[in-house]
């Protein structure tokens, strides 16, 4: 097998189980379904995840390394470089993106904390990182927790599927928010 093939079954494991948990729920995240669903063998899954720790820390490490990614393009499209608020303004756009297309996403980070809560320890670091990375050098620090905790209930709000914020709302939503990061600096 080469080193492609078995990447993209790597792959096409982390994709089956963030699909399991948004459409079972994360409490019926098991091996087997997972291999079912990747079209693997049970053996072939615990080739790439020795455990369900291990594939639930990798879904975790996933949605990491997605929403940095998500970030720094939203960076370079949401303000130009010198401007101070930019990287505030693109983790909001971010936000307001993964919020409402990647409940699987999210729904991956709800499994890793119900199978165990020490699983999120990479994303409260990561998120603690973000927060002082976002607040240093600005006037107005705790503006940046304010909005970093609205995105935070926005996410939840669409996880749960109980968000009474609509397309046109949401627009103005995050036009406001856009304004608070601009005062930020």
């Amino acid at each position: 097998m080469t080193m492609q093939r078995r990447a993209n079954a790597r792959d096409e494991i982390l994709e089956a189980a963030e699909w399991v948990v948004t459409e079972r729920g994360a409490g019926h995240l098991r091996l087997d379904a997972v291999a079912e669903r990747a079209g693997v063998s049970k053996g072939g899954l615990l080739y790439h995840f020795p455990s369900k720790e291990a594939l639930l820390r990798a879904m975790v490490s996933g949605v990491l390394e997605r929403c940095t990614a998500d970030r720094r393009e939203a960076r370079a499209t949401t303000a130009p470089a010198e401007d101070a608020a930019g990287d505030l303004k693109a983790m909001i756009a971010t936000g307001f993106r993964v919020a409402a297309e990647r409940r699987r996403v999210s729904a991956a980070l709800l499994a890793a904390g119900a199978e165990d809560p020490r699983l999120l320890t990479p994303v409260r670091e990561w998120h603690q990182a973000n927060l002082r990375e976002f607040a240093a050098g600005k006037r107005y620090p705790l503006r940046v927790l304010v909005l970093m905790l609205a995105m935070d209930g926005l996410w939840m709000n669409e996880l749960l599927e109980i968000s009474p914020v609509d397309g046109e709302v949401r627009e103005a939503l995050m036009g406001e928010m856009f304004a608070l990061a601009d005062g930020t600096v």
